[in-house]
């Protein structure tokens, strides 16, 4: 039983255990898993029967999923590829998120001889490149040492500041959940036992 509501701009956690069923709910947000029961809507609108690229919703996962196989701009550029967007206007806004990323200048790399903490920044402008409405966050630092989770946090912090994308985290580090959210609900079992706690 869950009924969650994130208001419009917010930056929302789920805090809780590895296993209670935050990664299945994103998903069943992006629409990559169908409900058993009950709706999903955004801004007023029923996304129950709307295929996962028409949602307005772009999900970072906690594996990345990148194309080691493309440069590091062709990784960002890949979903106005897909949107059938021409070459130069991808390589523009390509580079332009690259800086809103602080990788100016590794277009040409592959995503190969990037750090782990460059991946994750390759992994977040190839989603922010979308424009969503809704920016789905997986555990996406879990991988990280502890300064580079430190500066991943930074940064997430600004770019929601600047781009007020309405922003829902999963996380089972309560700092990290305290430190980037307007709210913050626990989540248990696959339910969610508490009301959002404000933190700011």
């Amino acid at each position: 039983d869950i009924n969650l509501e994130i208001r419009n701009g917010e930056f929302f956690s789920l805090l809780g255990p590895s296993g209670c069923g935050k990664t299945t709910l994103l998903k069943t947000i992006t629409g990559l898993l169908q409900p058993a029961n009950g709706s999903i809507t955004l801004d007023g609108a029923i996304l129950d029967c709307c295929p996962p690229e028409r949602r307005g919703i772009v999900m970072v996962f906690q594996d990345l999923r990148l194309f080691p196989h493309l440069s590091v701009r062709d990784n960002i550029a890949f979903p106005l590829k897909m949107a059938g967007e021409n070459k130069k206007s991808r390589r523009r806004q390509a580079e332009f998120m690259l800086d809103m990323v602080q990788l100016s200048g590794i277009g040409e790399r592959r995503i190969t001889q990037l750090s782990g903490g460059q991946q994750q920044r390759v992994a977040l402008a190839r989603a922010l490149i979308a424009k969503p409405k809704v920016l789905l966050l997986d555990e996406p630092f879990s991988s990280l040492d502890q300064e580079l989770r430190l500066d991943m946090r930074n940064l997430v912090q600004n770019l929601h500041r600047q781009l007020h994308i309405t922003t829902l985290l999963v996380t089972h580090d309560r700092d990290e959940a305290h430190d980037l959210s307007n709210r913050v609900v626990l989540m248990s079992d696959g339910m969610l036992p508490e009301a959002a706690l404000p933190l700011s």
